[in-house]
């Protein structure tokens, strides 16, 4: 991450200085801080995901799938009730990556807005299931109604869900892996 972003304002990656906004948002600090870039940063298993924007805020999430014995009561306490249904909707051997799409986006979301889990996470919903395309479908009314946000899916191959949530009213992202 540190040689992504250095790489990214021209500067060494020793000299990148980190700072938690409010709700502990990690942001550039220091000389770098006027930058204007944001960046967000997720992980799960060997996979990470780096995603960052000059034009506004944003959150990403990744999610491996696996077996959760608790997957029905997770979804129950955090999903909204639309995403219930949705969920309840989707055929047995599809709830799973249904969880993890729906679990993504929602994160992404959290980290976006800067509140990360202190936004409860059934007080907005998100599309998933059916090869829906990701779509933040309710904001929250617990965030400022002035900023626009817009939600993208990630393709990260058959086993992994991710998401991206940027500042404004489209998402474009260009994938690239690196070792």
């Amino acid at each position: 991450m540190r040689r992504r972003l250095a790489s990214l304002l021209n500067e060494s990656p020793a000299a990148l200085q980190f700072a938690q906004g409010e709700h502990g948002k990690p942001r550039l600090a220091g000389e770098a801080a006027g930058s204007g870039l944001a960046f967000n940063l997720s992980h799960s298993g060997s996979w990470a995901l780096l995603g960052w924007s000059s034009r506004g805020e944003i959150g990403v999430d990744i999610e491996l799938w696996r077996n959760l014995n608790d997957e029905a009561a997770l979804v129950k306490r955090f999903f909204s009730p639309a995403e219930n249904s949705a969920y309840d909707a989707l055929p047995a051997a599809t709830r799973q990556r249904g969880f993890f799409e729906c679990w993504t986006r929602k994160e992404a979301y959290v980290k976006a807005v800067g509140r990360g889990l202190r936004l409860p996470l059934h007080s907005f919903d998100v599309s998933f299931g059916d090869n829906r395309p990701a779509r933040l479908l309710r904001h929250s009314a617990e965030v400022d109604g002035e900023r626009r946000w817009a939600l993208t899916g990630v393709d990260v191959g058959s086993g992994a869900s991710g998401a991206v949530v940027l500042e404004g009213e489209t998402c474009h992202i260009s994938q690239t892996a690196d070792g």
